[in-house]
């Protein structure tokens, strides 16, 4: 007889694992990630259910959503769920393979993107952009207080830690940056 696996963000959604790394856009993980929210909350509401007492709350359902819509609560959460052995990899088609590095984001391959940029670095599994980290994660990051964020590689359960520093440009005191006085565009600003 099988045993269910065990109790995740994931499994609280009814999400495979590898939803985050199945190739869907950015836009149509938000959406399946907004469909089994909704569709867990209709299952187990305490006025719909047919069970006296529902196996998940209401509270573990917004819970979850919450943790795998924020991409630095998701990639803290799979971080705890490989250490312990019941992560993505685990749970989905791959071998459990543990190991972080860390490494300076200045080391990683840098890609101006139309939207947003991008620095990736291959994996050893072999995907070539293994690990993605997208300018919003590190401005998320940076926001918390953060220098440094955790990305798992988008095909195995491997994990990379890029740290980074936040430049802070000087301004005096009417508020302009040297590159403004000498009618530069601001680095920040050019896109």
């Amino acid at each position: 007889m099988d045993t269910p696996p065990p109790r995740n963000h994931y499994t609280t959604l009814s999400l495979p694992p590898s939803l985050f790394s199945s190739g869907l856009t950015p836009e149509e993980i938000k959406q399946t990630l907004k469909k089994s929210y909704r569709r867990a909350l209709l299952a187990h509401h305490p006025d719909k259910s047919t069970t006296s007492s529902p196996s998940v709350t209401i509270d573990e359902i917004t819970l979850a959503y919450t943790t795998l819509s924020t991409p630095s609560l998701r990639q803290a959460h799979d971080l705890s769920l490989s250490s312990s052995g019941s992560g993505p990899a685990a749970l989905g088609r791959h071998k459990l393979q543990t190991g972080i590095e860390t490494i300076d984001l200045d080391d990683l391959t840098h890609h101006e993107g139309e939207e947003e940029d991008e620095w990736y670095k291959p994996c050893r599994c072999g995907n070539p952009k293994g690990f993605l980290v997208h300018e919003s994660d590190l401005e998320e990051a940076a926001n918390g207080g953060l220098e440094e964020v955790v990305v798992g590689c988008q095909d195995c359960s491997l994990w990379l830690r890029v740290v980074f520093g936040v430049v802070v440009q000087d301004q005096d005191q009417e508020g302009e940056t040297p590159e403004q006085k000498k009618g530069e565009t601001p680095a920040a600003e050019r896109r």
